[in-house]
């Protein structure tokens, strides 16, 4: 994914070194689970939630409507600074879970979603 407003992607398919080691022994293919971690931290990712159109703002994994979250301040929440800085999990990061909608339409309102976060 490149944008301005991507800092970086977390994508099984993008797994370097043993993860990519372990993906490739265990998995066919990557899935429909990704990560952006956006630059500006907090305020870029809560830029980016608040103008997505199409995709809904929920943490659940088990629906076929596509979902983004900020786990920073949902499911790792409770996590002490130690384990969200080994984990990887930033102010910036946002998950999204790609649902049954029809691909263009999400990605064009995720590309409105990210020139929103850019500012």
């Amino acid at each position: 994914m490149k944008h301005p407003a991507v800092l970086r992607v977390h994508y099984p398919s993008l797994f370097e070194g043993e993860q990519a080691r372990i993906f490739q022994k265990q998995c066919r293919a990557p899935g429909s689970m990704i990560a952006i971690e956006l630059r500006g931290g907090r305020e870029a990712a809560f830029r980016f939630l608040d103008a997505l159109k199409r995709v809904l703002i929920a943490v659940s994994l088990g629906g076929v409507e596509s979902l983004a979250c900020h786990p920073r301040t949902t499911t790792a929440s409770e996590m002490s600074d130690d384990d969200l800085r080994v984990s990887g999990v930033t102010d910036g990061l946002v998950r999204i879970s790609i649902g049954v909608e029809y691909w263009r339409d999400l990605a064009e309102d995720l590309s409105q979603a990210l020139d929103v976060a850019a500012g």
